[in-house]
């Protein structure tokens, strides 16, 4: 059996459940942060789904221990957040990862500008949570970067989408599963977000950006940044002759404007050929 649920006790009577959606692994490290701010948000009707790719850490131990629906998952992190949108109530859903920690009125303003504010889907700014080492300094620049440049573009701009109205989800991902045998949809580690916010664009009549709305807690150094990034393109290496190759191309070209005078264009241009390189080995070992 590929997928098993266990569900917590938590009954939501509220239709504007929001249901935060994390795919885990191994995640002990940040998962308590991440929880944590989840807990503490001023908006209380959420419902936190971890869908959990067998982790052998306290992972799951964490989840429940503050009182988060746990899915187990033999597929990757498409695929889970796939599940865990299936497996939610909410009219809203936030797509969240293991390591971001959200600000504490995130979700309260996420919830107003798409039930009043008519949003379909927002984007939410992301700064690196008390970046140390070198190697965090440079995300945290690259971040200030990104989210100075306002194209929302699925395919040219630098931005997704992390808060979805549901209705905008059932579709994208029904256009995910007519393009994705089964056995591809569920292997997809990275381009993930840029796939869902791909297939969402057609159905969303306004986005919005979410300011001042989560941190990254950020890789610590060069031989996690050089792992990570190999093993994106190990496996992005199944989507090349997808529906999603052009996709693939524009993600993998710098898209961010140089401006010779601004530090900040060169620690994100410096970050970009750190990813790459690995990245591209693994597209071709």
């Amino acid at each position: 059996m590929i997928d098993k649920k266990y569900t917590g006790n938590k009954k939501y009577q509220n239709s504007k459940v929001i249901s935060v959606i994390i795919p885990t692994y191994n995640s002990e490290r940040t998962l308590p942060l991440c929880l944590k701010a989840i807990s503490c948000q001023t908006y209380k009707e959420i419902e936190v789904i971890i869908v959990d790719s067998y982790s052998i850490d306290r992972t799951r131990d964490i989840a429940k221990s503050f009182g988060a629906s746990v899915i187990l998952t033999n597929g990757k992190l498409l695929w889970a957040r796939y599940l865990g949108h299936i497996n939610s109530k909410g009219e809203i859903e936030l797509l969240l990862d293991s390591d971001q920690v959200l600000e504490l009125t995130t979700i309260e303003r996420g919830v107003e500008m798409i039930i009043n504010g008519g949003y379909d889907a927002l984007i939410l700014e992301e700064k690196s949570y008390k970046p140390r080492s070198l190697l965090q300094w440079l995300f945290h620049a690259d971040r200030l970067h990104v989210h100075k440049i306002k194209d929302l573009h699925p395919l040219y701009g630098v931005l997704l989408a992390r808060m979805y109205k549901r209705s905008i989800l059932d579709k994208a991902f029904e256009d995910i599963k007519r393009k994705l045998p089964k056995g591809i949809f569920m292997q997809v580690v990275s381009q993930d977000h840029a796939i869902i916010y791909y297939e969402s664009w057609k159905y969303i009549s306004k986005i919005g950006l979410l300011n001042d709305a989560m941190y990254h807690v950020e890789i610590e150094n060069l031989s996690q940044l050089i792992k990570k990034f190999y093993n994106y393109g190990r496996y992005e290496r199944i989507l090349f002759a997808s529906d999603y190759n052009k996709l693939l191309l524009c993600k993998h070209i710098p898209r961010k404007p140089f401006n010779p005078l601004n530090p900040v264009s060169y620690a994100s241009l410096i970050l970009w050929f750190l990813k790459a390189v690995p990245y591209l080995i693994g597209t071709l070992v």
